[in-house]
């Protein structure tokens, strides 16, 4: 039995920024064209190659990915196309438990984040809710997620085989700067 979570990009304001700004960039590079009689020379070859650059912001976007999978053996993740996959055994850990966060005030929002001192991390793609590691040597790392409930259902297996401790109190959030 796993607990198994593929996240994606898909929020529409998100969509709505990457677009709008790609479709700005682009009818500029067709204007400098147009206003250069037909000819990429000069501003108007700078706007055509630089119309590019928000079209490989929306393929990125279109391929961020998290995937969490969790089973009794530890914790894997992912988050293509940056970090491959990782696997986290239990035996590292100190602490692991289900916990609401403040994505803006605790890691300056969304995507792969270090926190203030580096002694923390989180990587995220919506909501305010993760999976928060305690590792052994003091550092931090939260894995967000958008099905907590069935995540903590599931923490809650692991509580009870000892495989994990949830630990008695959450540190103290300065801890982890």
């Amino acid at each position: 039995m796993q607990f198994a979570e593929s996240q994606k990009f898909r929020q529409w304001w998100i969509w709505l920024i990457v677009i709008g700004v790609s479709v700005s960039t682009i009818l500029s590079a067709v204007y400098a064209y147009n206003k250069a009689g037909g000819e990429l020379a000069g501003s108007a070859l700078f706007s055509f190659i630089f119309s590019f650059i928000p079209l490989l912001v929306i393929l990125l976007f279109w391929l961020l990915r998290l995937d969490t999978v969790i089973d009794e053996t530890g914790i894997t993740y992912c988050y293509y196309p940056f970090i491959k996959t990782k696997h986290i055994p239990w035996s590292e850990l100190q602490q692991a438990y289900v916990r609401k966060y403040s994505p803006l005030m605790e890691y300056g929002g969304w995507g792969i984040r270090v926190g203030m001192g580096r002694k923390s991390g989180a990587y995220n793609v919506s909501g305010n809710m993760g999976l928060q590691l305690v590792f052994k040597n003091g550092r931090y790392l939260l894995l967000g997620t958008q099905h907590a409930d069935e995540l903590e259902t599931y923490m809650q297996d692991l509580y009870k085989k000892g495989l994990v401790n949830k630990g008695e109190t959450e540190p103290n959030i300065k801890d982890r700067y």
